[in-house]
């Protein structure tokens, strides 16, 4: 799984989640789809982290907007509620 968690662009992460709102998570067969897509980076390992700031949360959001499976997508009700609430995601693979 691959967990996301909001987290406010100006806002360092200290290493704790305790810090953070856990968002969801995602399966990796979601992770590749998205990757095939370019809704998540190449460079991105689902087993490794990364983060989005709120201006990418809402340009990923854009860019789902053309995808066929964007109503089935877990990830879409993840960076719709970062986007809602003004924040970015930060991601970790377990």
């Amino acid at each position: 799984m691959l967990n996301f968690y909001l987290i406010a662009d100006e806002q360092p992460f200290t290493g704790s989640l305790k810090q953070v709102v856990y968002a969801g998570g995602i399966e990796e067969e979601e992770f590749e789809l998205a990757q095939r897509v370019g809704l998540i980076e190449t460079h991105a390992d689902y087993y490794g982290k990364f983060r989005w700031s709120s201006k990418q949360v809402s340009n990923k959001l854009a860019l789902l907007i053309n995808c066929p499976f964007r109503s089935d997508s877990i990830l879409n009700g993840l960076l719709a509620r970062a986007e809602a609430t003004g924040v970015g995601l930060m991601a970790f693979g377990d």
